[in-house]
Order: structure tokens, then sequence, then C-alpha cells
């Protein structure tokens, strides 16, 4: 549609007085640059509910974001975290063009692949790229590059978990396991191999508290098995047999998902004070993390042993899991200011604590100056004060980290190889193919052609 050189006049003369008068500049510094002269104002973002109420975090970004840019306005559609309602709505709406401007969403809750195989998501790269003000250096370039896809950057993780095991040194001692450092998968199982034959399920003792997912445990060993991209598996590689057969170990001598009734962190603690599990397994909230030699002593009274799950070939490098990330919804007629609610989200600075109340961090946060902050105030507001930390266990004295948990706490934020994603779609055909073999079913190879047949058609949908 054209426009008369009448309006183009108007148009003209409107933004000269604006100029004259003082008020242009204003208004640029104050957000509307974020979304230029003739788009709407209006951000739209779903909340998630967590008891009727805004998430600590979300609505800490939404107040960050009210602040720097007064001028757009927040529209909130809040929808609550039962049955998954958030994600599946974010996701059928999105798909139907009628989503949000920013997405936010956990790659475990929503397929971040079929997403970006829907091209539903708009490219960052572009806006990182002119953003003079984005302080790069304060992430980790392998933690931002999770969302890179086709050469354009789909999404950007807030925060990121990293698989990890905790266990006691007389735990490894009485159980006549020997740990080392940078061990490889195969040396890690082999350790552990004589604890997995002498257990009896029907005694409840375990290898690991918790289930662990296979696609989690395949992305650990640090080879890449799936090509999205491309829309290549390597599943003949020798090295994947390897994998599958040290994760069948896990897998029978490890609770099944049914068995699981309490949430996660909770059974390995209690497992680890029984003495019926050799390791807990747990993707430790920050918070959790720097808490959790504090809590393995006032539990058991031991030393903790904790690492990060081993990688193939035996490495210092940590495989990350993304967290909560924030894409751009590619039919947003408001990309700029979407760009600068998701910067002002990854830069937040969450505190620890609220009022006494511990924030529910996801995860560890992408931004550096994040992550120190959280070490500090855990220094300085939590080491030496007791808490009940369960029901049942009476209360414990918070510690400063020893020089060993300062030494993983700096290995899993800064040796960060590559962050990998999540994909529940593929996570749930790799369970039904691989069982019959897991379970001694089925032989290796029929598993793997069936296995193969149908990623292969998965990943071409």
């Amino acid at each position: 549609m054209k426009i008369s050189k009448k309006k183009l006049i108007i148009a003209g003369i409107i933004v000269i007085v604006l100029a004259a008068a003082g008020v242009y500049p204003i208004l640029n510094k104050s957000g509307v640059k974020s979304i230029g002269i003739g788009k709407s104002n209006v951000l739209s973002i779903y909340t998630l509910q967590v008891n009727g109420k805004n998430s600590i975090q979300m609505q800490t970004w939404i107040d960050n974001f009210k602040k720097k840019y007064p001028n757009i306005n927040i529209k909130e559609t809040p929808i609550g975290i039962e049955n998954n309602e958030y994600s599946k709505k974010l996701l059928a709406n999105s798909l139907s063009g009628n989503g949000p401007d920013v997405l936010y969403f956990n790659p475990e809750e929503l397929n971040v692949h079929s997403m970006q195989k829907s091209q539903i998501l708009a490219d960052l790269k572009p806006f990182v790229e002119k953003d003079k003000d984005f302080d790069a250096e304060n992430y980790s370039k392998a933690v931002l590059n999770a969302g890179k896809h086709n050469g354009k950057i789909t999404f950007i993780p807030l925060d990121y978990y990293v698989d990890s095991y905790i266990t006691t040194d007389k735990l490894l001692e009485s159980s006549g396991v020997k740990l080392g450092n940078n061990m490889s998968q195969n040396d890690f199982i082999e350790a552990a191999s004589k604890y997995i034959s002498s257990i009896n399920r029907s005694k409840n003792k375990t290898l690991f508290a918790y289930p662990i997912s296979i696609t989690n445990f395949l992305a650990s060993s640090g080879i890449d098995f799936v090509d999205y991209e491309n829309k290549k598996t390597y599943f003949n590689k020798p090295e994947f047999r390897k994998v599958i057969d040290n994760y069948k170990k896990i897998y029978n001598s490890s609770p099944k998902q049914t068995e699981i009734t309490a949430t996660s962190g909770e059974e390995g603690y209690d497992a680890i004070k029984a003495g019926t599990t050799l390791f807990s397994d747990d993707r430790l909230f920050l918070s959790d993390l720097l808490e959790s030699e504090s809590k393995i002593k006032g539990v058991t009274g031991e030393t903790q042993i904790i690492n990060s799950m081993p990688t193939y070939n035996g490495t210092d490098k940590v495989i990350a899991m993304a967290g909560e990330c924030m894409a751009i919804n590619k039919s947003s007629k408001n990309k700029k200011a979407a760009y600068d609610f998701i910067k002002t989200a990854l830069s937040t600075e969450i505190k620890v604590k609220s009022k006494g109340n511990f924030v529910p961090l996801e995860y560890i946060p992408a931004s550096k100056k994040s992550r120190d902050i959280t070490f500090n105030q855990y220094l300085e507001n939590e080491v030496g004060k007791t808490e009940q930390i369960s029901k049942h266990d009476g209360s414990i004295t918070m510690l400063k980290p020893s020089n060993e948990l300062q030494a993983y706490y700096n290995k899993i934020t800064q040796n960060i190889e590559k962050t990998e994603v999540y994909d529940p779609t593929l996570d749930d055909l790799m369970m039904k193919c691989l069982t019959p073999y897991l379970e001694g079913k089925e032989s290796y190879d029929s598993v793997l052609k069936d296995l193969q047949e149908k990623v292969k058609v998965y990943l071409n949908e």
C-alpha cells in the first residue's frame, strides 16, 4: 500500500517539531529507540505462574525492564505451571502465529529443535552484532552458542546445569571404588563394576539415586551422535555402542523413573545417609551446589566428593546443558524490544535470598557477574548460619566451601567445552527403541536398526 506525499509531509513535520522541542532525544534515550517509529510499543510475554504469582525471576526481569524502558508497555498473559500448560500454549500459539513477542521456555518441557525446524524463532544474531553495549566477555561463549542453528542464533540460554554426582570418601572406601581425576567414561564405569555386581535390587541398593536420562548421558560423553542441521545420525560408531553398554549398566543398577516419589536431590541425600546408594546425581541449583558440602557433612559426618559426569575420553572439560532459554517470536512486530527484554533478563543479577527465603535460582546463571555475586553472597550471608534442611534431619551449619568444592565450582563455570540442548522427543524415542536391549530382551543390532529408522523419520519431519 502506497503512502501519499501529504502524509509523508505531515510525518516529517511531526519529527521536526519533536526534535525542535527536545522531546525526540529524550524519548530515544528512554527506550523508544528499541521499537522504532511506526511500531507498536507493546511487548507481549507469557508469564509462568507459581502459586498464582509470577516467578521471582520473571517479576524481577519485568521490573528491571520497565525501569530501563518505561515507554514500552508489557502485556502479560499469566499461565499456570500445572500439566505443562504453559509450554503447550506457548508452542501451539506460536506455531499458529499468535504467540507472544518473547518466548521463554525450558527445553525439557518444550522441544526446541521442533521450534527451530518450524522456523518460528527469529535470528538474534543481527541484534547481538549491532549491540555495542553487549558485554560478550561476561558470558561463556560455549553457553551462548547453544542456540546456533544454520548460521543463526535462534535462542539464548539464561542459565545452564551440569550433570554431576555426589558421594563421600567413606562410601567409596567401603565400596572398594577408586575414582581418579579426569577419568574416561569407560574407566568410571569399570571403577564401579564390583559395586554394580553386588547390587541386589530387592535390598534397595542402587548405583545412582535418581534415573539418568539416556540423552543426557550421551551428551556428557562429549561426542555428537545426532546432527540436527544435516539430519544425520552416527549410531554406527563403535563409541555409540560403548556408551550404550555403559548406560545399560547404569540403567539396570539405578531406579527407574516410575519408582521415584521424591523430588530430585532429596532421594540422593537420604540414600547416601542410609548407605543405599553410591552416587547422588543431581543438577544442583547454584545455591544447592554451594550448600551441598554442608549438607553431606551435616547428614553423614563425612567428606563430600563431587564431580561432573565423565566425558568419553576423560578430560577436564565440562559438557553443560541449557536451562531456561529465551527467544524472539519470528512474527513479532517488536523484535528490538523483545531483544532488549532478553538482554535485561540475561544480565539481571538475582539475589540468592529474598526476605529470608531462597530464590529458586534455575541452575547456574550464564552471566559471570551473577555467578560471582551469588558465590560472594553465600560467603557473606550464609556461612556460619544454621538451618534445618528437611523434616527428618536436624539443623546443619553452613560451611565455607572447601578448596575441593571451589575447584569444582571453577571447573563447571570456567571450563565449559560446549552446551547441549535436551530433546524430549529424541529421549523418548531412544528409550522406547533401546529398552528391549537394556533389559536383555533383544539384540543390540535389532534395536539399533529400529532406532536409526525412527530417528531418521523424526529428523526429516
